[in-house]
């Protein structure tokens, strides 16, 4: 049985050298585990990429609707859009439409690389997927109120500097292309 862990721990030894990794279990019951990568100095090395079990398939975004709940600007983040419904829709096409509160906008969305799916409570600038929105315009009807006329020009400036889109809590976030939050929007 000695020769046998003892066959066991160099086959373990020739495997972890050769960059595999494996479990084998000696007769006497006890698992035998590879040694721990070292790296050149020695101590155990962190990886320096982003851990792929983050990488997932990224949620369908082409025909889901949403409603805008919240969004931020320089001066901090506001909850409550002001009596109006702005709403962005992505359809299979990759035609992207709305209402910014009072008059409706238009375009095309595209995706594009992988989609690093958020971690709940750490929020990283590469959360999500890149989404670019195009050929965006607009409808240019005077709204009966200008604090609405106000919030539909933050929200179109907004909707231009989208560069990420990422789901949290099943909520789906615009981000800038450096990750920063724009606006979240829960399933219409």
């Amino acid at each position: 049985m000695r020769r046998m862990s003892i066959l066991a721990a160099a086959l373990l030894f020739l495997l972890s050298a050769c960059g595999g990794a494996a479990t084998v279990e000696s007769t006497n019951g006890n698992d035998i585990q590879p040694p721990a990568s070292k790296g050149t100095t020695g101590l155990d090395e962190q990886p320096t990429t982003t851990d792929p079990a983050m990488i997932v398939e990224a949620p369908e975004l082409g025909g889901t609707s949403w409603n805008v709940t919240e969004y931020v600007l320089p001066g901090g983040s506001i909850t409550n859009v002001w009596k109006t419904e702005v709403t962005i829709s992505f359809s299979t096409d990759g035609a992207v439409s709305g209402s910014a509160g009072c008059n409706g906008y238009q375009g095309t969305w595209r995706v594009s690389g992988d989609y690093d799916q958020f971690e709940s409570g750490v929020r990283d600038p590469n959360d999500g997927q890149e989404l670019l929105l195009e050929s965006l315009s607009w409808t240019e009807v005077a709204c009966e109120d200008a604090a609405i006329m106000e919030q539909e020009a933050e929200i179109l400036d907004l909707l231009q500097n989208g560069g990420r889109w990422v789901l949290i809590r099943g909520n789906f976030n615009l981000r800038d292309a450096q990750g920063a939050f724009l606006f979240e929007a829960e399933p219409a």
